[in-house]
């Protein structure tokens, strides 16, 4: 794969967001039972905020580029693993289910929490394969199963694990690998 733009990388990570982010948007949006219009308003405005975000990631990517990304992709999924056991992350998860405001606030406040408590292990992911629809589906899967489940607490410390794991597993096993190339056991470039 070639190395991705800035440009790229700020536009892949808005794509990612609305297509992984948006099914959540819907389901915290519908769970306040509001109007059509409420949860539309909520959704759009939660996802403008992932959308501006893609901004700041985007340059913090392109910026990681001049360094081995064996040891980038290591250390980024280290951090969301070590976060997923955290206790901010637990209560940001509940903060981002409250249905309090009106539907511009509601979005905007939830589409930031449920950054602040998914960013981490969205980044980590984006950074070693932006461009998987797999790995989009799955992360997708298993965000809205923390959100929705009666043992968020089960399903994050599963997934700081599975994050630790494939930190080991691309530090030790893994060649030299660029952004956006899935990491390979034992094809060393």
């Amino acid at each position: 794969m070639h190395s991705m733009s800035t440009l790229e990388l700020i536009q892949e990570w808005a794509r990612m967001s609305v297509w992984m982010m948006g099914p959540l948007a819907l389901i915290l949006a519908a769970r306040t039972r509001q109007s059509f219009g409420f949860v539309l308003m909520s959704v759009a405005s939660f996802l403008a905020v992932w959308v501006v975000l893609s901004i700041p990631i985007g340059l913090g990517m392109s910026a990681l580029h001049a360094f081995d990304h064996r040891y980038v992709s290591v250390v980024l999924l280290a951090i969301a693993g070590a976060y997923q056991f955290s206790r901010l992350h637990e209560s940001v998860v509940l903060n981002c289910m409250k249905t309090s405001e009106t539907n511009l606030s509601f979005g905007l406040r939830t589409g930031w929490t449920c950054f602040v408590a998914c960013g981490p292990l969205m980044i980590a992911a984006y950074a070693i394969m932006p461009t998987t629809p797999w790995l989009m589906v799955g992360i997708t899967v298993v965000m809205i199963a923390e959100f929705i489940s009666s043992n968020r607490l089960f399903v994050a410390r599963s997934i700081g694990l599975i994050s630790a794991v494939a930190a080991i597993g691309i530090l030790f096993l893994a060649g030299p690998i660029s952004f956006g190339d899935f990491p390979t056991v034992g094809m060393h470039h």
